[in-house]
């Protein structure tokens, strides 16, 4: 379900004329300078950022100078370098920070497997005269949803979707952006215009959604052997 990434190009444009996005210091200073990583996405609106934190690796002082969400997709234990008090953070777990925590001194992976983790990031954004947000809640008919966290900022959402199932016809707003926790192997289709994609979506995949309209027939399916997993990140700002 990599929904439409040729879209994503024309949606983007479409960010861009609406509105105005600020210089982003404060995103960029944001994340764990003592780890590698891995920029994923990069649009006017966010920034994402992809970390793996291998046994026995800390994450090194830090800070959150900007608004952002943690997405675990590989989960585990880290210990904090603070206290000393071991936090079990499970697959699919999110963390949100406001940009004014205080400076951290970190965490150790304190288990035996790497934990994954995606950083998405908030631009700071400033809304055309005139501009109506078009944003809400993701809703598929044929699949129940998980609310993970809602603020001012965001709207977190995930499905799990197994094998043989589709969605059913639904809408996407404009500016939201999927963190795949377990990927799979997907088919897409929308009805108006008639297009049909297939392909496979790795553990881990971060993608940029265009909006789409109820009346275009817009669904996917899992036609792969094992459920699939998936957060969304809607944009309220």
């Amino acid at each position: 379900m990599r929904y439409l990434v040729l879209a994503a190009a024309a949606a983007l444009a479409t960010v861009s004329i609406a509105a105005t996005a600020a210089e982003p210091d404060a995103a960029e200073r944001t994340g764990y300078p003592s780890l590698p990583s891995r920029v994923v996405l990069d649009n006017p609106r966010v920034l994402v950022k992809a970390y793996t934190i291998a046994p026995g690796q800390a994450t090194g002082p830090h800070a959150h100078p900007a608004p952002e969400l943690l997405v675990f997709v590989k989960g585990g234990v880290l210990k904090s370098e603070a206290d000393g008090r071991s936090v079990l953070w499970r697959d699919g777990r999110v963390a949100w920070f406001d940009g004014s925590s205080d400076a951290d001194p970190g965490a150790i992976n304190a288990g035996d497997t790497p934990i994954e983790v995606r950083e998405v990031i908030l631009k700071p954004y400033v809304a055309a005269r005139g501009h109506s947000p078009d944003q809400g809640h993701l809703a598929y008919p044929n699949i129940p949803l998980e609310d993970l966290f809602e603020n001012s900022h965001v709207i977190v959402q995930r499905f799990v979707i197994n094998p043989g199932e589709w969605e059913g016809v639904h809408a996407h707003h404009a500016n939201t952006l999927y963190v795949y926790i377990k990927g799979g192997r997907y088919v897409s289709e929308t009805a108006h215009p008639s297009t049909r994609e297939e392909g496979d979506t790795p553990d881990g995949y971060v993608g940029w959604m265009p909006a789409i309209d109820m009346g275009a027939g817009h669904q996917s399916g899992n036609i792969g052997s094992a459920p699939s997993d998936v957060v969304w990140i809607a944009l309220k700002d």
